[in-house]
């Protein structure tokens, strides 16, 4: 191999693995310039190449993951988060024929002691007769970062925005929703709660524009997904 290229690849020539086809992996790895990308030999337990990525983004040689493995990884996870991580990959390395991929985030401390926030992806492959192991590291530390402004500045999402809109809503109007949830007409719901048709009506409408949806499917399928929680 030429040893100009950007990779760093472990001695191991004779392996069945070290093939044309990986060759050509490697090339198409080489090309990244900004994803991190390590090919892991699942049954070998140990790292056949890594690219030289690693060095611009988190300032470590590539080779000491190719030479020391996960250990050298695991050294640079925070503290409190290498344990939890450690026990996740080594489970999912354990049952490759259950699931052949994982996304994990975490930590870690690059060469100057900065955290870098870290998704890895790892996918599971059969090349050859073995089975080897895809690793993406992305760092992700300005999403991190934006998240975290938008956070500090009140932004919510996700099942936390919906449990806000039920919040906002009375205890009657929570008896509306949910009779409106199982499909229950106004007048039906009249009826059930005791009060006018027109209030029933009245409810209804309050509910679409506090959920701020269109018209009463919308709000059927909205509430669906509050009164889960």
């Amino acid at each position: 191999m030429n040893p100009d290229h950007n990779f760093y690849v472990a001695h191991c020539v004779d392996e069945p693995i070290f093939s044309t086809e990986i060759s050509k992996i490697f090339n198409t790895c080489n090309d990244s310039k900004n994803l991190m990308i390590g090919i892991y030999l699942i049954e070998d337990d140990r790292f056949l190449y890594c690219n030289k990525i690693f060095e611009k983004l988190i300032g470590f040689d590539a080779h000491n993951l190719v030479k020391n493995g996960w250990q050298f990884w695991f050294s640079l996870i925070v503290p409190h988060e290498v344990s939890d991580i450690k026990n996740k990959i080594f489970s999912f390395f354990t049952t490759p024929l259950v699931r052949d991929i994982i996304t994990l985030q975490y930590h870690i401390n690059n060469i100057n002691g900065k955290q870098v926030y870290i998704r890895h992806e790892i996918l599971i492959y059969k090349l050859k007769n073995r089975m080897f192991a895809l690793n993406y590291f992305f760092d992700i530390s300005e999403k991190e970062e934006i998240e975290r402004c938008v956070k500090n500045n009140g932004g919510h999402r996700g099942r936390n925005f919906l449990k806000n809109q039920l919040a906002c809503i009375s205890s009657r109007e929570e008896e509306v929703l949910k009779l409106i949830a199982d499909g229950f007409s106004s007048k039906e719901i009249a009826e059930k709660l005791f009060i006018s048709n027109h209030t029933a009506i009245s409810h209804r409408k309050h509910l679409i524009q506090k959920f701020r949806v269109k018209n009463t499917a919308q709000l059927i399928k909205k509430a669906s997904k509050v009164l889960e929680l």
